[in-house]
């Protein structure tokens, strides 16, 4: 009986980033802000974690 059911899911997640200056961005996910940024030999400024670092975050989570 148990193997008949079936829940659906809907997950929406909405998010936008925009450039601020060199590789610097700043990105908004519900209501948070975050920043982004390139190591100064990348042509960042090293201002913020990269990209790739967060990346690597979500992972972990």
């Amino acid at each position: 009986m148990a193997e008949d059911i079936q829940i659906k899911r809907e997950i929406l997640v909405e998010a936008d980033a925009e450039t601020l200056q060199k590789m610097r961005k700043q990105g908004h996910a519900r209501g948070f802000t975050v920043y982004c940024d390139e190591a100064e030999r990348t042509g960042g400024e090293n201002s913020a974690p990269p990209p790739l670092a967060y990346f690597s975050l979500s992972l972990a989570f």
